[in-house]
């Protein structure tokens, strides 16, 4: 593989997770902006709903970076759980007691239900068909 090759890879690699850490941004924005209209108010409807954004936003980044990614789908996979983990453990410690436990922790064991639901719905009917069974025939012997 040329060096050449290898850049554009490492490009398009970077530009499918920036496009999905977009993602991830534009629907939780969406989503708190939908609310406000909708008239929710503040306490455990919000946080459910606040929560479920979260959740369809992690979906659709890993559906797009998976969909997106030049090589490996499954590793793009695992590196936006690591980064979208590591986002979640530190806003967990950071707002500590300010959130009930139940929102804390559904914002800790979404993440990895969104990307493998994600990474299932991008790649679904894409798995590699089993070889057919090969019948052999009878040979004969080649003529002496």
């Amino acid at each position: 593989m040329s060096l050449q090759h290898s850049l554009l890879l490492a490009l398009r690699s970077m530009a499918a997770m920036g496009l999905a850490m977009a993602i991830v941004f534009l629907v939780n924005t969406a989503g708190g902006w939908l609310a406000a209209a909708l008239g929710f108010p503040g306490g455990s409807t919000r946080l459910a709903w606040d929560l479920g954004c979260v959740f369809v936003a992690g979906l659709l980044a890993t559906r797009v970076l998976v969909r997106l990614a030049p090589c490996a789908p499954r590793r793009h996979a695992l590196a936006l759980l690591l980064l979208m983990l590591a986002v979640s453990v530190a806003a967990v410690i950071r707002l500590g007691a300010e959130f009930p436990v139940w929102f804390s922790t559904g914002l800790l064991f979404c993440v990895p239900v969104q990307v493998a639901v994600g990474v299932r719905w991008a790649l679904h009917g894409e798995h590699v068909k089993p070889r057919e069974l090969r019948v052999e025939t009878e040979r004969t012997p080649p003529a002496s």
